[in-house]
């Protein structure tokens, strides 16, 4: 049976870095009166450091996964990170869930499992 693990745990931390990066964003918009300006807020900010760390965790994981199983079959678990941040932005920011966002969800989830048994 092939280890999705990695997979997974690199999908887990990607969702995870954006909500970190989201978090970090709220609040204030940023001022872009200059490009300049708007990097200086950016990397003002803490959350934004966590967030890439996750991010970077994410990536050391994928190319475990890499290593050990076809790109082409592991590829399309990435749509698992829409599932999770349409319901982690619904819960934590309290994004709104519409019928079109759920049955897009629900049609990922349906493609998941047909890739899984593939």
């Amino acid at each position: 049976m092939r280890s999705l693990l990695p997979v997974f745990a690199s999908i887990f931390f990607a969702a995870l870095g954006q909500l970190t990066l989201k978090y970090a964003m709220m609040g204030s918009p940023l001022a872009v009166s200059s490009p300049i300006e708007a990097l200086r807020s950016i990397l003002s900010r803490p959350f934004v450091y966590i967030g890439m760390t996750f991010y970077a965790g994410s990536s050391f994981l994928w190319i475990i996964a890499l290593s050990r199983l076809p790109l082409s079959y592991m590829y399309p678990f990435t749509a698992l990170m829409l599932v999770l941040i349409t319901v982690a932005g619904a819960f934590l920011f309290h994004e709104p869930l519409n019928v079109w966002r759920v049955s897009g969800v629900v049609l990922i989830c349906s493609g998941l499992l047909l890739i899984a048994r593939s």
